[in-house]
C-alpha cells in the first residue's frame, strides 16, 4: 500500500514507493532533421520489466538520477520509459504519443506510488503539442490524482509554462550551462516531494516570465556570479528553491523564452516578489551574460595568431545539440583554405563518407565528398584527397550529464592538407577529449581544434586549451535571432524587439 512500509523479497523495508521516468527532446522548430520513433530508439529505449535497472544503468539515462537516489535512501523504485532523441524538428505526432503511451503504461503498472519523478527536457513539441512536458504532467495526474507529489526535473534550456506550474508540485532545472550539475538537482528534488508527502511543507510557486532569447554561460562571468548568487538566496528563510530557465531560443510557440520559478514554504507573497527581483536581474544581463561571437575568417585567424597550445574554436551554429545537422563545411573551408597545417574538426555527421571510409580501410587514400549535404545551413561539400587514418566501431564518450558512456556510432578518421577530420554516423557533439581519442584523434597535439558544439564541451576541454573562441557561423543556431522564421513566438521579446524591462509575470498554485 502507497505510504506504508514495503518489504521486498530480502526482507528491507522501503520507505516510500518512486515511480520515474525519462521523456527528453530539445525540439528545434527549425531544424531540417526529422523526429520519429526510430530517432530514440537508436539511442536506447528502457520499460518497465525490461530488466532489473541497476544492470541497465546506461539505458535508464535521466531515470537513473532519481533511481540511485531511491536505492541510497532505502526506497522502492519503480522505473518506466526512459528515452530520449538528439535534438531535431517536432517528433511526429503518432510516434509521441506512442511514447506518452508506453509512460502513461508503465506508471499504471506500478499502481500505488507514492512520489512520481520525471525527468524531461522543458522545450519537447510534437506535431500537434507545443508542450508535450505539459501534456504528460496531466495525463499522469489524471492516473495519481491531486494528492501524490509530482516533480518535474528539466534542462535549463526549458521554456516554462504556466500548465507546468499548476500540474507539477515542483518544477526546477539544472543551474549550470554546460549541464554539470543535474545529480545535485535531481537529490533535491527527490527531497522536496518527500518533504511535500511527509506534509512537512506547502510549497507555492512564483513565476516571473523574462522575454529575452539568448545563450547564457554559467562558467564565466557574469553569469557564474549570478548563479552564485541565487544559490545563496536559496538558503534564505521560507525559500525551498529557486530555478532560473533560460528557454530555448529556437522554439517557435507562445511560451518560448527565459524565466525564474521561485517556491516557498506557504509564503505566496514572498514567491511572487523574490521571482520578481530575480527576474529583472537576470534580464539585466541579457546582453552581458552571452559570450563574444566570433565570424568564420575572425575565430580562424585568432588561432592561427596563437602561438602556444591549442586553440579550441566552437562551431556553435553547427551544434547537434541544438538541432544543428552537424555536417556544415563554413569553419573547414576556412582552414582548409588559410593553410592551416595543424588542425581537427569534430564531429561531422556524415553517414555516406563514413561507409566509404570503412569500404576502403585504414591506410586507405581517396578522393572524399565531406559534408554540406542536409539543408542550406550546411554549405557545400567540400571534395578533398584523404588518407583514412582510424576507424572505429566502438567509440564512446561520457556524457555531459551523467558521465554514462554514449556512442559515437561508427567513426572514421581522415586526414588532408594538415587537418584531420573525425566523421561518424550518429550525431553527437563533442563533451570530451576522451571522445576524439577514442576515434583515434591526439586532441592536444594540434594547434587549432574545431568542435561542433555551442558550449557543452566547455567543461572537458577549458582547462587544456589555450584559448576558447565562439564562433558564429551561418548554420542553424547562428546568432541572428531575427533571422529565424518566428510564427507563434509572444513579443516583444529581446532581440527581435527592442525592451528593456520585463513586464510578464504569471501565478501558479503547486498541486
Amino acid at each position: 500500500m502507497a505510504g506504508g512500509q514495503i518489504t521486498n523479497v530480502v526482507g528491507v523495508a522501503f520507505r516510500m514507493k518512486i515511480f520515474t521516468a525519462y521523456l527528453a527532446h530539445e525540439t528545434n522548430s527549425f531544424s531540417p532533421i526529422p523526429t520519429n520513433l526510430r530517432s530514440f530508439e537508436e539511442l536506447g529505449v528502457y520499460r518497465t520489466g525490461m530488466g532489473p535497472p541497476d544492470e541497465d544503468i546506461a539505458l535508464l539515462k535521466g531515470s537513473a538520477l532519481f533511481y540511485k537516489e531511491a536505492m541510497r535512501r532505502g526506497d522502492e523504485a519503480v522505473v518506466g520509459l526512459s528515452a530520449h532523441a538528439q535534438p531535431s524538428r517536432p517528433t511526429k505526432r503518432a510516434d509521441y504519443e506512442t511514447l506518452r503511451s508506453w509512460l502513461l503504461e508503465d506508471l499504471r503498472l506500478a499502481k500505488d506510488v507514492d512520489i512520481v519523478l520525471l525527468f524531461m527536457h522543458g522545450s519537447m513539441m510534437a506535431e500537434g503539442y507545443d508542450d508535450c512536458e505539459s501534456d504528460i504532467l496531466g495525463c499522469v495526474r489524471d492516473i495519481v490524482g491531486d494528492e501524490v507529489p509530482v516533480g518535474l526535473l528539466l534542462d535549463l534550456h526549458c521554456n516554462v509554462t504556466s500548465q507546468m506550474l499548476e500540474k507539477a508540485s515542483f518544477v526546477t532545472a539544472c543551474k549550470e550551462y554546460p549541464h554539470t550539475d543535474f545529480e545535485e538537482r535531481a537529490v533535491e528534488l527527490y527531497d522536496l516531494c518527500v518533504r511535500l508527502r511527509e506534509k512537512k511543507i506547502q510549497p507555492k510557486v512564483g513565476f516571473a516570465r523574462a522575454p529575452m532569447l539568448g545563450l547564457f554561460q554559467t562558467a564565466q562571468p557574469p553569469m557564474r556570479d549570478f548563479v552564485d548568487h541565487i544559490m545563496a538566496r536559496e538558503k534564505d528563510p521560507g525559500i525551498l528553491s529557486i530555478t532560473l530557465a533560460h528557454g530555448f531560443p529556437w522554439s517557435d510557440f507562445k511560451d518560448a523564452g527565459a524565466g525564474v520559478i521561485v517556491i516557498t514554504d506557504n509564503d505566496q507573497s514572498l514567491a511572487d516578489t523574490r521571482a520578481a527581483e530575480i527576474c529583472e536581474e537576470f534580464f539585466a544581463l541579457r546582453e552581458r551574460g552571452q559570450a563574444r561571437l566570433y565570424s568564420v575568417e575572425e575565430a580562424v585567424s585568432a588561432a592561427l595568431a596563437n602561438e602556444e597550445g591549442a586553440v579550441v574554436i566552437a562551431d556553435m551554429s553547427d551544434n547537434p545539440g541544438g538541432g544543428a545537422a552537424s555536417d556544415s563545411t563554413f569553419l573547414l573551408k576556412e582552414l582548409l583554405k588559410r593553410g592551416a597545417d595543424n588542425a581537427a574538426v569534430a564531429y561531422v555527421w556524415d553517414p555516406a563518407a563514413v561507409e566509404i571510409a570503412f569500404a576502403a580501410g585504414e591506410g586507405a587514400r581517396l578522393p572524399l565528398r565531406i559534408g554540406g549535404k542536409i539543408s542550406q545551413f550546411s554549405g557545400q561539400p567540400v571534395d578533398l584527397d584523404v588518407e583514412v587514418v582510424a576507424l572505429r566501431t566502438d567509440a564512446m564518450q561520457p556524457h555531459i550529464a551523467d558521465g554514462e558512456p554514449t556512442a559515437l556510432g561508427r567513426t572514421a578518421l581522415v586526414s588532408s592538407n594538415g587537418v584531420e577530420i573525425i566523421l561518424n554516423d550518429v550525431r553527437q557533439q563533442p563533451f570530451s577529449a576522451e571522445g576524439l581519442v577514442a576515434a583515434g584523434l591526439d586532441p592536444w597535439s594540434k594547434k587549432i581544434l574545431v568542435l561542433k558544439s555551442s558550449h557543452h564541451f566547455y567543461a572537458n576541454f577549458h582547462e587544456k586549451a589555450a584559448k576558447i573562441i565562439y564562433c558564429d557561423a551561418p548554420g542553424l543556431l547562428n546568432g541572428d535571432a531575427k533571422k529565424r522564421p518566428y510564427k507563434k513566438i509572444t513579443r516583444p521579446i529581446w532581440p527581435l524587439d527592442d525592451i528593456t524591462q520585463p513586464n510578464v509575470t504569471e501565478r501558479a498554485e503547486a498541486s
